[in-house]
């Protein structure tokens, strides 16, 4: 949890904004919200998906 949070600071120092990946569950959610992480992905948010389905998944959210 140290090296996730220092991580997540040193990216903010430099300058980034810090995408964690591989979130599953919502105590891991909660850690890098708490820290200030800026963006996740992983089972937690959605399943992996095939490239068209994400694509599609993309035009609906447009429309």
């Amino acid at each position: 949890m140290e090296i996730a949070a220092t991580i997540i600071a040193m990216g903010h120092i430099l300058g980034f904004k810090v995408l964690a990946e591989g979130v599953e569950t919502a105590e891991q959610l909660a850690f890098l919200q708490e820290k200030g992480c800026d963006m996740y992905q992983g089972y937690i948010k959605s399943r992996p998906i095939p490239a068209q389905e994400f694509a599609e998944l993309l035009r609906d959210q447009q429309q």
